[in-house]
């Protein structure tokens, strides 16, 4: 047989099959070649779906082992009969402060969680609730998307999956890091989640005050141009609260979340009324309350 040629029967290459007969060296060398850049190829694609995996925070081929869950458990004292509700979200937004409202706490009572202008949590701290005979343990996480936490890190180093509950704080917006959170939270049946749109007293204010004549200072204003503002801050919050259901149930979607409520709220009307009390501020406050307790009584007494 010539040295050119090899024998194959039924031989199946790139290019087809060759029922009997010689095929050519040169085209076998094509086949080999084709078949080399095809799984270069699926090599790419398996490493482009593992990247993206990761940019969602979810841990490439595999969910938490028993070991992870174990470890994770115990690095966060997770303590059988109680609930563990973790507050995550973007640096900034608030979390120390939504933490110690809920907890009927001011920021500088002795109890408190620090909080700062930048990031103040390093790690993630448990907090006790500390109404009598409660079942709840408060976990302030470390701001997602800083140099500390990479965003696709972010749900599984800290071992967000052992949580009972995690309520995602934002801002005027949902960050990557947000968003990959949200999703890493629909693998998880065990996760109750909670999106709470924070500070709106501060963007109302603000929103307002745009609105007011130049040089204009609310807290040194006199009885009828302080009555004005109240009056443009009432209508300015209405329009807000309505653009932020709409922009941010629009986000959602687009992202392919669906079905999640978003409450608005702003710390100090959370701590008047997690402190039965009322608050001229207040939005959702009232409901975030009713239906985390509600989750609560669900949990512990299934």
């Amino acid at each position: 047989m010539p040295n050119h040629a090899v024998p194959r029967t039924g031989f199946i290459t790139g290019l087809g099959t060759v029922a009997r007969g010689c095929l050519p060296a040169r085209v076998v060398i094509a086949s080999v070649g084709h078949n080399l850049q095809l799984k270069m190829e699926l090599a790419e694609m398996s490493e482009s779906v593992t990247t993206a995996k990761r940019e969602e925070g979810v841990r490439p081929g595999c969910r938490p082992s028993e070991a992870d869950i174990v470890r994770m458990k115990t690095k966060h004292h997770y303590s059988p009969g109680f609930l563990h509700l973790a507050v995550v979200g973007s640096s900034g937004v608030g979390k120390s402060s939504f933490i110690n409202a809920v907890r009927g706490l001011f920021n500088n009572d002795p109890i408190a969680a620090p909080t700062g202008i930048v990031e103040t949590t390093n790690a993630v701290t448990r907090y006790t609730d500390p109404r009598p005979n409660s079942q709840i343990f408060w976990y302030d996480v470390p701001g997602a998307g800083t140099q500390n936490v990479p965003d696709w890190q972010y749900f599984n180093n800290l071992g967000l999956y052992i949580f009972d509950c995690i309520i995602v704080l934002i801002d005027n917006r949902f960050s990557d890091s947000d968003l990959a959170i949200l999703r890493a939270c629909e693998q998880f049946t065990n996760i109750e989640v909670f999106i709470v749109r924070s500070k709106s007293d501060q963007h109302i204010n603000n929103m307002a005050s745009d609105k007011m004549p130049r040089g204009f200072n609310r807290w040194n204003a006199d009885d009828e141009i302080h009555s004005r503002f109240q009056q443009i801050r009432f209508e300015t919050q209405r329009k807000f609260i309505d653009e932020t259901y709409q922009n941010l149930r629009t986000n959602l979607e687009s992202n392919n979340i669906f079905h999640k409520k978003v409450y608005i709220v702003c710390k100090d009307a959370v701590h008047a009324i997690w402190n039965n009390l009322p608050s001229p501020m207040a939005i959702d406050e009232e409901e975030l309350k009713n239906d985390i307790a509600e989750y609560v009584r669900r949990r512990l007494h299934k």
